[in-house]
């Protein structure tokens, strides 16, 4: 099975506006005035933000990747928060979705390809204002065979405000083909073979080694660094970088994604976190019907606090993108 992935050319498209604080701006033209030493970079396979010569972000799409990631996710002075293909688990690749099981068939490690997860199309379309819009079409399917799972992919990023903090808005929508498809994982503690690890599939973040002496906090509270199937609406995994300042991530599940608020796999040590879909049990999509995930990614300079989160986990939750 072989498809041609087609890239488009700029197009101008309206981002939405986040209410940031706390270091963090919201996005207007106003507040990008300015932004003379941003541009954009795109190839076949990627499309990038550049400030002078740093990359801020790049989202990567090659077919022979197979799954598209974003690599690296950077501050705007470009300080890299993620890790790709790093020594102890090189399949992570910085920002990406992968499910484990698919009716039984491995997706998680490309070193077992039987299961294939194949970018088919791509269509880029920037902000006037350095924002952009990618949509994608994704296929999933097992060697030389039909598709049992499709994904569009559309994903929103921001233009970085004034102190650098942008997001992206993620939504995929996944369509089961003529039969039922089964969305597994390994096993969690208690279930028939389950393993102290298991649980994790779905929307992942590798941070970069340094990052290991950073903290979660959820929207219940703090967290532990070694944390299976804890409930929260967001986490925000947040630290200080080499300058002295303070940076992180946070990922905000939407409430209209089946099984919220998410059960999240955390670990500090890798690090790694991520809105475990699947962690108490599996997830049948009947066939020829859709799952809908929602999620936020923010990157942002600058020390948070939980009612900053909060207010913009409340603020994602009104964008009109959010709600299609």
């Amino acid at each position: 099975m072989s498809h041609t992935i087609k890239t488009f050319g700029w197009m101008t498209t309206v981002a939405g506006v986040l209410l940031l604080g706390q270091g963090c701006q919201s996005v207007s033209s106003e507040q990008n005035r300015g932004t003379s030493s941003f541009s954009r970079q795109q190839t076949d396979g990627s499309v990038a933000l550049l400030k002078s010569k740093a990359t801020v972000w790049q989202l990567n799409y090659r077919r022979q990747e197979g799954r598209p990631y974003f690599h690296p996710l950077s501050l705007t002075d470009g300080t890299a928060l993620t890790s790709l293909r790093p020594a102890d688990h090189p399949w992570h690749r910085g920002l990406w979705l992968s499910w484990k099981y698919i009716n039984g068939i491995n997706y998680w490690d490309p070193d077992l390809p039987e299961g294939q997860t194949e970018v088919v199309d791509v269509k880029t379309r920037p902000g006037t204002d350095y924002s952009a819009q990618i949509e994608m079409y994704i296929s999933y399917h097992r060697v030389q065979e039909p598709a049992v799972l499709t994904e569009r992919r559309t994903l929103a990023v921001s233009a970085p405000d004034r102190n650098g903090c942008y997001y992206i808005d993620w939504l995929s929508v996944f369509t089961a083909g003529d039969k039922n498809v089964l969305l597994d994982r390994t096993g969690i503690p208690g279930e028939k073979n389950g393993k102290s690890y298991g649980g994790y599939a779905g929307l992942s973040l590798r941070m970069a080694a340094y990052t290991k002496g950073w903290q979660f906090l959820g929207s219940e509270g703090p967290l532990e660094p070694e944390s299976r199937g804890c409930k929260a609406r967001w986490v925000d995994f947040s630290g200080r970088i080499a300058n002295g300042g303070f940076a992180g991530v946070a990922i905000f599940d939407h409430p209209d994604n089946p099984r919220h608020p998410s059960s999240w796999w955390l670990s500090a040590s890798m690090p790694y976190f991520s809105p475990a879909l699947l962690f108490d049990k599996p997830y049948t999509l009947a066939a020829g019907k859709t799952l809908k995930l929602r999620y936020r990614i923010w990157v942002h300079k600058g020390a948070v606090d939980k009612n900053l989160l909060e207010n913009n986990w409340k603020a994602f939750l009104t964008l009109k993108n959010c709600k299609q």
